[in-house]
This record gives structure tokens, C-alpha cells and sequence, in this order.
């Protein structure tokens, strides 16, 4: 332990902070990009990252498992008893397993980067906002997942945490504060936005939304329900068709539902406290009991208050009452609506179908299994199988049915970067982030003349981003002169401008790219650490080929020596037979899709 006490900071918010006496953050997220001139003036440190190395990863995702599975069951009774209903754990898991993941998830973290802290330096305080008991709980599960943006809430709840721990010998300050959940959920989700397209993109769109009031005329009770299936719109028309129905295009309908019911819903204090009592009955180690305190406190209100509210949403959706299945490929994660309908129709057994929609499916082992995977009953993959009964091979949705898409020989060279949205691991992927930025900026620094004069830097949509990276601001500290892609235009007419991409994670622009014979090159830390055993040997292929690369320098100097005749390196033999085995596996192509996933969708 160090000898020196610091005041503890475990936030952005720099009411918190304490200016005249030496300071420790807890984490690279209380150091804001754009706010530099102020912290860079101060005697602090940041605490040491928690659970970065393998071991840990690796420990702690299984630790979160089986928390998971153990206090699951418990939940769903208490839900049961409370709402008066016998659902099964299968109906739970739709509604609220990727919300109990996360908090389980978020919890292994925040419990135990704190504990790291305390343990290795002396504290001389900390500032924490008061809190009344009613502001931790959200509206939904999409604004639980983005309220950390929100930095008294962020405080909040690392003062919870610190006033369940035994190691706390500190002063504390206490802030003024009012309710901090409905000052952010006031401010319409980011995802939610409307994007700004193309003239013709908006007519598109309006022209679906029109059809859309003409076909629910025609929906019947027996039509299979498909919504959000990440196949292009044409196919997804298409689909519908052969299956003797007319096309609803649900995902051009929706409308939402009305988030300020839920954010204004009146928490019930009293309801909370004697589920969290009976839930905290049964003892464990800190981390559970951690949990246990703090999951009815943080439960979203449409989960509890709102339920009733929800089902009635539910109940005017013009859905089809008994549909012969559901597929979806996206809607399982934030549509709460869908959610309770789907877990309805589950409990009365109608089939449940979801697609792959990204990357990381099958290949990543602390993703494994995923809530989709295991309450489908047909998991429809981009062309693998591992590990589950649901696994069912197709193809990758995104790009079936498209013209294929050329690239430029002579084009530019586009790197595409990573976002970060949410925390979504146990260990701290926020130092991994400042770390990933820097190798950005490492990688370009070792670029030659030509390809450096020609590279588009193209962010995450900044729509979605967080805005505590200030990206665009850190690419322009370091060269004004990079053109940067904000993340909103087509990226289909940037791959077809570039002569090269290059990816700088494990991505689903990989997959895409490759599944388009894109000329293509990746970079990203740790190797193969983030990898089922089972997806290496296909990684390794890209490896040997010469597409995948673990440091800065190698794929710099790879994109150096292709520059002037990429399509020469691209057409090589042992380049295309890693690419096409790569493919086979893991975004394998139809020249029939819509016959092939109706075949599946019906079997």
C-alpha cells in the first residue's frame, strides 16, 4: 500500500473533486479527453486497471456464470410472486436476462476495481452524491446500459458499493442532488435518433412507413412474425413473399414505445426494499452479497411499476396473435416491447428464431453463450456451429442479395476504429480503449508517405459514442491534416472507394469485407486471448496469410509494401484459400437466401 492518502475520485463530474490536495482516480474515465488542461495540472494517479491480464478474464468471467445461474432462479420466483404470474425462467430470460448479465457483469467490476484501490493505497476521502433510494433504477434496459453516461448516477452507485464494503475507514463528503435517472432519461436515447440520409434514403423510408399503414390491413393471425432480420429490405420483402404473406416491413413501423411513461414512473420505494430483503436473506461472499443488495435497486421500472403498462402496450401492438413463428435478428436486445410479446408467445409454444446480426458469435469465449443463443430455439448463424443444440448454419444476412460491391485499385486507404458505447465486460475495457486509441495513432505514425496522404480514418458513428472520447478532437491534436469519416456516411461507398481496409479490431466490418473479397488487413491486442479454442486455427489462417496482424508495426509495414500493387497481394493463391475457408465458417454466402432461410425458418 502506498504511504501517501488521496482523495478518491471515482467519477467525471468534477464537483466531486478535490483541488487542493493530491488526488486518485479510479479509473482512465474520470479523465475526460477535452477537460486534459485541468487534470494534467494535478497531483494524482490513476488506480491500477482491474482484471486486464488473461487469468483474470478468464476467472472472473466464469465467477459472473455462475453467480448468474445461481441467483437467476431466485429473481424470477420474487418476479413471479410479486406480478402474481408462474412464468418460466425461459420468459425471464428474454425479458430481463441481457439486464441481469450486464449487472452482474458491471457489478464483478465495479466491486472489485474499488476493493483493488482501497487495498493497494491509503484513502483520505471521497465525495459522493446523496441519494435517496430511488434514482438508480431506469426506465429500461437501454438507459440502465447508458446511465454511467450520466455521472451522478455513475457516483451514486459507486458510493453504494463502497458503503457495502468493510475495507471503508475514510471521510465521506455528501453533495446535493436531485433525481438524477429522470435528468437523463429526459434526453432521447442516442440509438433512437433519426440519421440524416440521403434524399432518396428518406423517401425510402417514408414510402415503407405508407405502406406500412396499407399492409397491417392484411396481417393474419397465423403470418410468421419478422422484424429486424438484418437482411436487406428487398430480401427481407422477398422472404415474406415466399412465405405466402404480405410484407409488413415491422421495422419501418415501429414507433417506439413511450419511453416517458417509464422514466416517469414513480418508483415504489417501499415495494423495492421488501424485494431486496428477501432477495439479501441468503449469504455469500462480498460480491454476491453486493448483488443481491443492489439488483431491486437498480431493476428498470418496466420490469416492476411499469409492467402492467407494458403489457398493455403489448396488447395494442398489431402484431399477429398466433404467428407460425417469430425471427428476429436484432429486436431480442432493446425493444422491450417485443421482448414481453415474444416471451408471451414462447410460453404458449410458438417457435423462436434468432438470427446472428454481428461479429463475435462463435469465436469470442467471454461472450459465450449469449442470451439469444440459448432462448432461441434455432440459433441461425452466419455459417458455424459450436457448443449448442439452437446452432443452426445459414449465412450472413447483412449482405445477401447485394450487387457485389468493387473496390478501388488506385482508391484510398481506410482505417476503420472501434467505438466506445458501454462497459460491458469484467474487467476494465476502458484502459484497453486509451491503449487501443494510442495504437491508432502508432499505426499511422508508421505509415510511408504514399498511403498516409491517402487514409480516411473512419470513427464509430458518433451518434452511438460516447462522448467522454472526444475521437474526432484526438485525431485532430495529433494531424489536422487526416481526413475523418464521422461515422455516418454509407460505408459501403467508402470500401468501394479505398484500395485497402483496414480493420483495428475484431470486427463485423471484417466479415464483411472478406464475405465481399474486399482487399482487407486487421490489427488488435492480445492476440488470440479474446478466442474460443475452436475459431484459432481460422484465425490463425488470416494470421499466416498475412491479412491479421498483432502489432502496429507489422500491419504498417504491410500496408507499405502492398501499396502499389494491392490487388496483386489481394489475388494471390494462399491469400484467397485462407479467406474463402475463413469465410466458409464464419460469414458464409447463399446464392439462394431467401429460399435457404425459409427452408430453415420452416423445418
Amino acid at each position: 500500500m502506498t504511504n501517501q492518502k488521496r482523495y478518491l475520485v471515482t467519477t467525471a463530474d468534477e464537483k466531486t473533486w478535490k483541488f487542493d490536495r493530491p488526488l486518485i482516480f479510479l479509473g482512465e474515465w474520470c479523465r475526460l479527453y477535452h477537460r486534459k488542461k485541468i487534470w494534467q495540472t494535478l497531483d494524482a494517479v490513476v488506480a491500477e486497471p482491474y482484471g486486464i491480464s488473461l487469468h483474470k478474464k478468464n476467472s472472473d468471467h466464469s465467477e459472473s456464470l455462475i453467480l448468474e445461474e445461481k441467483l437467476f432462479p431466485e429473481l424470477c420466483s420474487l418476479l413471479n410472486k410479486h406480478h402474481l404470474t408462474n412464468y418460466s425462467q425461459r420468459f425471464w430470460r428474454i425479458i430481463i436476462g441481457h439486464w441481469f448479465k450486464h449487472i452482474i457483469r458491471d457489478t464483478l467490476n465495479r466491486v472489485y476495481s474499488i476493493k483493488e484501490c482501497l487495498k493497494n493505497h491509503e484513502i483520505s476521502g471521497t465525495t459522493i452524491y446523496e441519494s435517496d433510494g430511488d434514482i438508480l433504477a431506469s426506465a429500461d434496459f437501454i438507459t440502465a446500459l447508458y446511465s454511467p453516461d450520466n455521472y451522478k448516477w455513475h457516483n451514486i452507485l459507486n458510493a453504494r458499493i463502497i458503503s457495502l464494503l468493510d475495507e471503508v475507514n475514510f471521510p465521506i463528503e455528501t453533495l446535493k442532488t436531485n433525481s438524477v435517472v429522470s435528468e437523463y432519461e429526459s434526453i432521447e436515447y442516442k440509438s433512437k435518433k433519426v440519421l440524416q440520409g440521403s434524399l432518396k434514403k428518406s423517401i425510402f423510408n417514408w414510402s415503407c412507413r405508407a405502406y406500412g399503414k396499407i399492409a397491417k390491413k392484411f396481417v393474419r393471425d397465423k403470418d410468421a412474425f419478422i422484424i429486424n432480420s438484418y437482411l436487406p429490405t428487398i430480401e427481407e420483402i422477398k422472404l415474406e413473399l415466399a412465405l405466402g404473406q404480405i410484407p409488413q416491413l415491422w421495422k419501418m413501423q415501429e414507433d417506439g414505445y413511450n419511453l416517458s411513461k417509464f422514466s416517469k414512473k414513480q418508483i415504489d420505494i417501499n415495494l423495492r426494499n421488501n424485494l431486496k430483503n428477501m432477495f439479501s436473506k441468503k449469504k455469500g461472499g462480498i460480491l454476491e452479497n453486493v448483488i443481491r443488495q443492489l439488483s431491486f435497486e437498480l431493476l428498470p421500472k418496466c420490469y416492476l411499476e411499469g409492467f402492467t403498462d407494458l403489457h398493455e402496450i403489448v396488447k395494442k401492438r398489431p402484431w399477429p396473435k398466433s404467428p407460425k413463428f417469430i425471427f428476429t435478428s436484432n429486436s431480442f436486445y432493446q425493444n422491450e416491447v417485443f421482448k414481453l410479446w415474444s416471451a408471451l408467445k414462447v410460453e404458449d409454444n410458438i417457435k423462436y428464431f434468432v438470427g446472428q446480426h454481428g461479429c463475435n458469435y462463435g469465436t469470442q469465449k467471454h461472450k459465450f453463450p449469449r442470451i439469444e443463443e440459448i432462448t432461441s430455439d434455432k440459433f441461425i448463424t452466419w455459417g458455424w456451429t459450436d457448443g449448442l443444440s439452437q446452432h443452426t448454419p445459414g449465412f450472413i444476412f447483412k449482405t445477401s442479395g447485394n450487387k457485389k460491391l468493387d473496390f478501388n485499385p488506385s482508391g484510398s486507404l481506410l482505417l476503420v476504429q472501434e467505438g466506445f458505447t458501454k462497459n460491458d465486460s469484467t474487467h476494465d475495457r476502458k484502459f484497453e480503449y486509451i491503449q487501443y486509441l494510442n495504437d491508432q495513432r502508432k499505426f499511422v505514425s508508421q505509415l510511408d508517405r504514399k498511403p498516409k496522404q491517402k487514409l480516411t480514418v473512419r470513427l464509430f458513428n458518433v451518434n452511438y459514442q460516447s462522448k467522454e472520447w472526444s475521437d474526432e478532437l484526438r485525431w485532430a491534436d495529433y494531424d489536422k491534416n487526416i481526413k475523418v469519416d464521422k461515422g455516418i456516411s454509407n460505408i459501403n461507398n467508402l470500401f468501394s472507394q479505398s484500395r485497402l481496409v483496414v480493420h483495428s479490431y475484431d470486427s463485423t466490418g471484417i466479415l464483411e469485407t472478406l464475405s465481399l473479397n474486399i482487399p482487407t488487413l486487421a490489427f488488435w491486442q492480445n492476440e488470440f486471448d479474446h478466442l474460443r479454442d475452436s475459431a484459432k486455427p481460422y484465425y490463425q489462417l488470416l494470421v499466416d496469410a498475412g491479412i491479421v496482424h498483432f502489432s502496429t508495426k507489422s500491419v504498417a509495414d504491410k500496408v507499405n509494401t502492398i501499396w502499389d500493387d494491392v490487388s496483386n497481394w489481394w489475388s494471390q493463391e494462399n491469400v484467397q484459400n485462407a479467406r474463402q475457408k475463413f469465410c466458409a465458417r464464419y460469414t458464409n454466402l447463399s446464392q439462394n437466401p431467401v429460399t435457404e432461410l425459409k427452408q430453415i425458418l420452416l423445418s
